[in-house]
């Protein structure tokens, strides 16, 4: 028999209140992690356009899915783009320990022990020149994670830099507020595997000339890179020809699916307010 207890220390008689306390604790650490990125996205255009590409990318190729799984979630890659940017020379966005220290007395949030401060005044940010083509930085962004060192480091946006893995988890990314917590604990080695793969196979395809090449008859740019990959496993082997639908057929396909589901993210944060 399980029994609750209170912060004076008395038993609570109803064990549903633990939840719903629970459950609004781990919203409101939700809530500020949405903040936060939010906040990155007004610093700079290029992070949600970069974002938009690879998630769009990432869904192309099924490296995110809409069911529960062992699949990299948005949130994360979310995550890793931040990561990326703040690894650039000069860094395109400041780590979030220093969003902290520039955040005022009226910015200070603690959610059960968790801190969870950050600036509000985004004129107080200063950022470094760093004038990198959305095209250069995505392909740095493959070139990054596919010679990233996943084995032994972890993404740490807090300081914006590789941490030592605190677990044996095949990717981890450490909670931007809660820190003692892996956002990626659910991915496993083969999907991580798939990715780094997939991430080489775009670098690759970048240093092709003709890809690049506007072409009425063949993908070119970008949708070349939401082909269908000739990846196995976690290696890479060349591209052969296949038989595909419409590169424009592919893309409209894409982005309403990408659509569709921001919609119902919407709607559901909607049904929960009205709830409130």
């Amino acid at each position: 028999i399980l029994t609750f207890f209170d912060q004076t220390g008395n038993p609570i008689l109803n064990p549903g209140t633990c939840l719903v306390l629970f459950y609004v604790v781990v919203c409101r650490v939700a809530m500020k992690s949405s903040e936060l990125l939010f906040l990155y996205g007004q610093l700079d255009p290029r992070v949600r356009h970069l974002v938009f590409s690879v998630r769009c990318w990432a869904r192309a190729h099924s490296i995110t899915s809409s069911i529960p799984g062992a699949w990299i979630t948005n949130f994360s890659l979310t995550v890793m783009v931040v990561f990326f940017l703040q690894q650039r020379n000069p860094p395109i966005l400041p780590t979030l320990d220093r969003l902290k220290e520039l955040a005022g007395p009226s910015d200070k949030c603690d959610i059960e022990g968790n801190d969870c401060t950050i600036v509000s005044d985004l004129s107080k940010i200063t950022l470094q020149q760093n004038t990198d083509t959305l095209e250069k930085l995505l392909q740095e962004f493959f070139e990054f994670y596919g010679n990233f060192p996943f084995k032994n480091a972890s993404i740490n946006i807090r300081k914006g830099k590789e941490q030592t893995k605190l677990e044996t988890t095949a990717l981890y990314i450490q909670n931007p507020f809660e820190t003692t917590l892996n956002i990626s604990k659910n991915v496993n080695a083969t999907q991580l595997e798939r990715f780094v793969a997939l991430c080489r196979e775009s670098a690759w395809l970048f240093q092709q000339k003709e890809i690049l090449q506007q072409s009425s008859d063949s993908p070119w740019g970008f949708t070349a890179l939401l082909l269908p990959s000739v990846t196995s496993g976690a290696g890479v082997k060349s591209r052969r020809k296949r038989k595909l639908e419409p590169a424009s057929s592919r893309i409209k396909n894409l982005l309403d699916s990408l659509k569709i589901k921001s919609g119902e993210t919407v709607a559901k944060k909607g049904s929960a307010n009205a709830r409130r």
